[in-house]
């Protein structure tokens, strides 16, 4: 009970193609076993290891197309004779066989419009009133910008050292073209992927691998917090502090605009970004180049 031979054969044989669409090639070989007793399993090993079809194997005429697709069918009755057939087009995104038979990376771009807290105007001058004081409440819209990026993981000890390495961190520095901190991290979730590398093993060479997500969303303000530097109280002196009072010694109902060396700012005058207008870095920083890459639709070389 054995594979004794095969032979290509052109009936049924087919190239197609739609415009907007991968070109399509369907190739045929004929394939005769000693017994109708040969198993399948037996007849799918000699497919890879005999004709050298396996899933991503380039066509022989035009290799950008990949072996995707195949199935083996009997010819009449007596169970010694096949027909395997195999589609070949363009690989999908995220379907790309590598040499270990996990998908390449995928990046996807998206964008959309969000409501924030408005502070600012464009020119980056504080909203105030005409005395001065923040105008509170005030909302605008804020074009939203990211990067999702689906990644295959051979197991959990790999994935995890990326969450632990990335998920909700930012940029330390440039990266896709943003300096250090406009870019902020998160992983979204992951699942098992079962599939097979039809390489020759009796299972077709069943497959287990971590399909996971993340995304990347950019901050045109960056990922600090710019909180006002407003209080009650003021420094003076030696680091001591004391309460801020009207002009007729009462403690103030609002918080009064501070300067950078913690005193109070005169009455009106519009209040700073804290830390001296640097505001706060609050999150953990990464290199994204190096866990990650520099994100792109189309892969380096597809043009």
């Amino acid at each position: 009970m054995a594979w004794v031979s095969y032979e290509r054969i052109v009936e049924g044989t087919s190239l197609s193609g739609k415009y907007g669409e991968s070109m399509r090639a369907v190739e045929r070989w004929q394939i005769r076993t000693d017994s109708p007793l040969t198993s399948k399993a037996d007849i799918l090993v000699g497919v890879s290891t005999t004709i050298g079809v396996t899933y991503g194997t380039a066509h022989f005429d035009l290799p950008a197309l990949k072996a995707q697709e195949f199935e083996l069918s009997p010819v009449g009755r007596d169970g010694m004779r096949w027909v395997l057939t195999v589609q070949y087009y363009i690989p999908t995104p995220g379907k790309e066989v590598t040499e270990n038979g996990i998908p390449d990376d995928v990046w996807e771009r998206s964008g959309g419009v969000t409501s924030v807290p408005a502070f600012t105007d464009r020119d980056g001058e504080s909203i105030v009133n005409a005395a001065g004081d923040p105008l509170e409440g005030l909302e605008k819209e804020r074009d939203e910008e990211s990067w999702t990026l689906t990644r295959c993981y051979e197991d959990d000890t790999a994935l995890e050292s990326d969450i632990d390495g990335a998920d909700g961190r930012i940029n330390e520095s440039t990266w896709n073209g943003r300096g250090a901190g406009f870019w902020k991290c998160y992983f979204k979730g992951a699942k098992r992927v079962t599939t097979s590398r039809l390489n020759g093993s009796e299972d077709g060479g069943t497959l287990l691998y971590i399909e996971a997500q993340w995304e990347f969303r950019y901050d045109p303000g960056s990922w600090k917090l710019m909180p006002w530097d407003v209080g009650f109280m003021e420094l003076v002196g030696s680091g001591e502090k004391r309460t801020i009072t009207t002009d007729d010694g009462k403690p103030v109902k609002q918080p009064v605009g501070l300067a950078v060396d913690g005193t109070a700012l005169a009455a009106g005058t519009k209040p700073l970004v804290a830390n001296g207008g640097e505001g706060f870095d609050i999150y953990e920083e990464q290199d994204f180049e190096v866990i990650f890459g520099t994100p792109s639709i189309l892969p380096a070389g597809s043009s």
